[in-house]
């Protein structure tokens, strides 16, 4: 009896190292990795966007009144635009991001000139613009620079005592401009651009006042530092 429990020791205490041995020998699974770690490491700019904007625009220009007792008056100032936006974008590595964006808008009063002789003002009814866009991203935040065409339907109200009354006309031109967006969740974005818009001159032409109005608007130059939001889709 002594010798059965005296070989049943030997024999558990020659298992036990060849036990821990295989068991060392295995390959263990490491846990799995949290939720958070499964996502993108970085953000994905590739897809469609719209949204609105709102910013402050400067114009400085003259005019020409070609009336009988007419001349060339400043038509320069600032006001405020608004309007919508929309584009897609394409990132096609890490870091690149290019795209097209077009967007529509209005002015209050951007010029606003009381001088007796030739109280006027000037706002824009419609301001439109297509433009490329190319940018280098960083995670969830993108710079970029625009570069495009723009198209405005100005307003002339009054050169003399507000005669004559809101006439009308379109501005071609060329916008180019830079900007900062950024990511606020994956579908909500935030930004902050500039542009600056060169618009050709027209003739602004009525018969509907006492005198025959005539006006030469001259090129000018729109300078807008507005904000937005987007939401991707």
């Amino acid at each position: 009896m002594h010798k059965l429990f005296l070989r049943l020791a030997l024999a558990t205490v020659a298992f036990v190292p060849a036990a821990s041995a295989l068991a060392a020998d295995l390959d263990v699974m490491p846990p799995p990795p949290p939720t958070e770690e499964l996502r993108p490491a970085t953000y994905d700019w590739t897809g469609a966007y719209a949204g609105g904007w709102l910013g402050g625009t400067c114009i400085d220009s003259t005019l020409f009144d070609n009336s009988v007792g007419g001349g060339t008056y400043t038509m320069a100032g600032c006001g405020f635009k608004g309007g919508v936006l929309a584009g897609y974008n394409y990132q096609f590595n890490e870091h690149f991001v290019t795209g097209l964006e077009a967007d529509w808008g209005m002015s209050n009063k951007i010029v606003e000139n009381v001088d007796p002789t030739a109280d006027f003002a000037f706002k824009m009814n419609h301001i439109a613009t297509l433009r490329g866009r190319a940018g280098y991203a960083m995670d969830d935040t993108l710079l970029f620079l625009t570069a495009g065409g723009a198209w405005a339907q100005g307003d002339l109200d009054g050169i003399v005592s507000a005669d004559p009354n809101h006439i009308k006309n379109g501005h071609w031109g060329w916008s180019i401009g830079a900007g900062i967006e950024h990511a606020l969740t994956d579908q909500l974005r935030i930004r902050g651009d500039y542009l600056y818009t060169r618009f050709k001159g027209h003739k602004y032409y009525s018969t509907s006042c006492a005198v025959t109005c005539d006006i030469d608007v001259h090129d000018f130059g729109d300078h807008e530092f507005r904000v937005g939001l987007a939401w991707a889709f």
